[in-house]
């Protein structure tokens, strides 16, 4: 009876530990929208959140969670309702419904439990607030809220499908059009060209037309 109580505390230590992962923001706002629909493109999120309301009216805020492709794969050749019915029976569902993703307000960051890591789950800074109507929250609001409201944990909320999750985050994060690559790189060679664009400040327009 003792080993089996041990046992038991051994698997919740192991299950809530956790630790401070700094969310690599600078990787989500310059990744192409190639790399990042490749990378992310499965129509699955899962929010993590709280009520900052704490009243009778229920005024949530949240982020995404992603789960790698990997996850799904014995599921690729059934429809997503099936897949989502039999990946609410794994032992991965339930372990990812019992995590809480911890605030450190000094560094502003989240504190990542081990069952993340270990199964290669990641955070999405998506940050919104509201429930049928989203409305995008940056990460300065979206930690303003959390402080004013005294939260200090987000947990297991809900799931989503059949949402345009990767047109969102990526425009999201680059906050530009489909056409963001086509700019940058029109802007990068501009910049290298700017010195024969110019004569004496005024602009060659017909250089300016070949670019």
């Amino acid at each position: 009876m003792a080993s089996l109580i041990k046992k038991k505390n051994n698997e919740n230590c192991i299950k809530n530990r956790v630790r401070t992962i700094m969310l690599d923001y600078e990787k989500f706002q310059t990744m192409s929208k190639e790399e990042y629909f490749k990378k992310y493109n499965v129509g699955i999120r899962f929010l993590f959140g709280c009520d900052i309301n704490q009243k009778d009216e229920i005024e949530m805020i949240s982020l995404r969670v992603f789960l790698p492709k990997k996850h799904f794969q014995e599921y690729k050749n059934i429809d997503i309702f099936k897949t989502m019915d039999l990946f609410k029976e794994t032992l991965l569902f339930k372990g990812l419904t019992e995590q809480s993703i911890k605030i450190d307000f000094e560094k502003r960051e989240f504190v990542m439990p081990d069952f993340f890591i270990i199964n290669d789950i990641e955070i999405i800074p998506y940050f919104t607030q509201g429930g049928e109507k989203e409305e995008e929250l940056s990460k300065e609001k979206f930690f303003e809220l959390l402080k004013q409201s005294k939260i200090k944990e987000l947990n297991y909320l809900c799931f989503l499908f059949f949402g345009l999750f990767c047109e969102e985050e990526y425009k999201y994060f680059c906050k530009a059009n489909i056409h963001e690559e086509y700019n940058i790189m029109k802007n990068i060679k501009f910049k290298g060209k700017e010195n024969e664009q110019f004569n004496d400040g005024i602009c060659n327009d017909e250089q300016e037309r070949l670019l």
